[in-house]
């Protein structure tokens, strides 16, 4: 189950609570109150809608309308209405923080190409003597880039910037991949800084080549304009995030090789909004975890919920080790199985869910070794 958040919950509490109350004492009246919340019982992304349902002689035939409407419900109407309203406010003040979700990652959906070279590398992951080729520790060339507004400038500290880096490092330590800093940029430039114009901040900014990570920190980061991430449409966030995502990376790119000019792959990189790094303002998500899960993409890996789906033709992330999961996990419940019909619990822990960053644990074993042959196959020597 998902889970809520304390404010939420006492809101829910008390309305049912009251509501169910004043049931009892009006059931001899003929008249019926309940609660309806969309969704299937569990709470959804969404602040759950109560909608109250009354079913009376009143409203039926006319009858005795000349009573007062005071007289017609009682006292206990009133109090329950006072009731309903106050906890449609308490949501209302709880919303920011029942709405911080991860489901503002906007990395695109793998193409065709792409899932090709993934069936391939699964022939040479099977492999053992290949498998052993790859233990050799990998280490990317790295650029941080911060690009602020002008309101926001003072935003990333130089300590969330170091506390940020060895985050990644302790996270892919058990990947045998490391993050050589090779050096930190700071620009302020408001449209730069909602990603109003991706490609002239890219070609800008970019440093190194195709195996050389690109990050851009940006205080007001937005989505690309017609890009279909996930964030667009289907997945909301706090108030604070009304217009905007959390991050997105592009996947390696197949047709890039060693001979391919830099216009080509100057959109290669990461874009993540800055208030998810260490110490950053958006609560649940601080901790640097967005970072973590948005490089695990630009390595090669897709979302555990890839398909979200539980049918058996669905592949998933095409990884063996992640269950089979249909749903992206939100907050982080003690335990959640999407697919219980299929073997093994969702992986809420595992940096490729939609977890908050408090929940995030690890990669499988699995995929350390698909990020790692996506390196030698699709980055190293580019």
């Amino acid at each position: 189950m998902l889970q809520v958040s304390p404010c939420r919950g006492y809101a829910f509490s008390m309305t049912q609570h009251s509501i169910g109350s004043w049931n009892q004492t009006t059931l001899a009246s003929e008249r019926r109150i309940r609660p309806y919340s969309h969704g299937t019982g569990v709470f959804s992304n969404s602040i759950p809608s109560f909608c109250l349902f009354i079913s009376s002689p009143e409203f039926a035939g006319g009858k005795h309308r000349d009573q007062s409407f005071q007289h017609r419900y009682g006292p206990s109407f009133f109090f329950q209405l006072v009731v309903l309203i106050t906890s449609l406010f308490l949501q209302a003040h709880c919303s920011p923080l029942a709405h911080q979700i991860r489901g503002a990652c906007a990395t695109e959906d793998p193409d065709e190409t792409f899932l090709h070279e993934i069936g391939r590398l699964n022939s040479s992951e099977a492999n053992s003597a290949n498998t052993q080729a790859r233990r050799a520790p990998i280490e990317i060339e790295t650029w941080f880039h911060i690009v602020s507004s002008k309101s926001e400038s003072e935003q990333v500290t130089d300590d969330m910037i170091d506390s940020q880096l060895a985050i990644l490092q302790d996270s892919y330590a058990d990947s045998d991949i490391s993050f050589r800093l090779q050096g930190v940029t700071r620009h302020v430039n408001d449209e730069w800084a909602r990603n109003g114009d991706e490609m002239a901040m890219k070609t800008a900014l970019r440093k190194g080549t195709y195996r050389t990570l690109n990050v851009y920190f940006q205080t007001n980061l937005q989505a690309t304009p017609g890009q279909s991430g996930r964030a667009l449409g289907t997945r909301g966030t706090n108030s604070d995030l009304a217009a905007s995502v959390l991050g997105f990376c592009t996947l390696p790119d197949p047709k890039i090789n060693a001979d391919s000019p830099a216009s080509q792959y100057v959109k290669d990189g990461c874009n993540i909004l800055a208030k998810t790094m260490p110490g950053g303002s958006l609560d649940l998500y601080n901790r640097g975890g967005t970072a973590i899960h948005e490089i695990g993409h630009w390595n090669g890996l897709l979302h555990t919920f890839q398909g979200e789906s539980c049918s058996a033709d669905n592949p998933g992330d095409y990884i063996n080790d992640t269950p089979q999961q249909s749903t992206p996990t939100d907050g982080c419940p003690a335990h959640k199985d999407s697919c219980p019909d299929v073997p093994g619990q969702d992986a809420v822990h595992d940096f490729m869910d939609y977890s908050s960053d408090v929940c995030y644990e690890s990669f499988t074993p699995g995929q350390s070794e698909r990020m790692r042959s996506m390196w030698d196959s699709m980055r190293a020597g580019k």
